[in-house]
């Protein structure tokens, strides 16, 4: 399991955000400003730091410049939260590292971590990972819980850039994109051209899920085995285990 360390000086934040990253499947550790940080960093060597700029002892600023000094902590991948914007700037010459505005849209920071964790882990051991892209929350939650039951490490991406790099970082053993209603939304078709034309994962397997409503309008894009219609989410559920226990040709 991934852990995550959230760093803020304001116990709510800290209170809304683990039981959503738990339940997303990560492991989540606080500190409640940079000194804590610092410790807990050393101590708890999480997989990425959520970190709270404007804090009491030490900034989020001042903690990521010396965690970024030492050997064993420099990697890890951060995400920088305020509320105010022009923070940002004074993490340009910090590497790895995003900025979201705060308040925090939790999809938003679900997918962002999952695409930084996967571009770190990819000259690491490599589990056995799929990548989900699909517009509706609960669906793809119920589709990662399928998966993690069955070992399997669960990205998921939002658009279709971050699904194109996940995919080219991280080598899913096969990746699962809702097709959707409206493809200014999410377009597999998008992700598909872009990964076909990296040699190093052109011939990752691709499914595309949707509704049996949907099914001849993706078949005038997709062939015929590489689409998953269903009428109730429990028949997709069952679809993609049986997929993926299907074993290896």
């Amino acid at each position: 399991m991934k852990k995550i360390l959230v760093v803020d000086d304001d116990p709510l934040i800290v209170q809304l955000l683990a039981p959503r990253l738990i339940a997303a499947g990560f492991e989540v550790c606080s500190a409640l400003n940079g000194e804590e940080a610092l410790a807990r960093t050393r101590q708890e060597k999480p997989h990425l730091i959520i970190m709270d700029v404007l804090m009491p002892l030490m900034s989020g600023y001042e903690a990521m410049q010396i965690i970024r000094q030492d050997p064993e902590t420099r990697d890890i991948p951060a995400i920088i939260i305020s509320s105010r914007g022009g923070m940002k700037d004074f993490f340009e010459g910090i590497g790895n590292i995003e900025f979201l505005p705060k308040p925090l849209e939790s999809k938003m920071l679900i997918s962002r971590i999952e695409v930084l964790i996967g571009c770190a882990q990819s000259a690491g051991d490599t589990p056995k990972r799929v990548l989900l892209a699909g517009v509706e929350d609960l669906l793809v939650n119920k589709l990662r819980d399928v998966l993690n039951k069955l070992d399997f490490q669960v990205l998921t991406a939002l658009h279709e850039d971050d699904a194109v790099r996940l995919i080219k970082s991280s080598h899913p053993e096969m990746v699962f994109c809702q097709f959707w209603e409206d493809s200014n939304i999410l377009d597999p078709k998008k992700i598909v051209r872009e990964v076909r034309l990296s040699p190093a994962v052109a011939q990752t397997p691709f499914y595309v899920y949707c509704k049996e409503s949907l099914t001849l309008e993706a078949m005038k894009y997709f062939n015929v085995d590489q689409i998953l219609s269903y009428k109730e989410s429990s028949e997709l559920l069952r679809k993609v285990e049986a997929l993926v226990k299907r074993p290896a040709v």
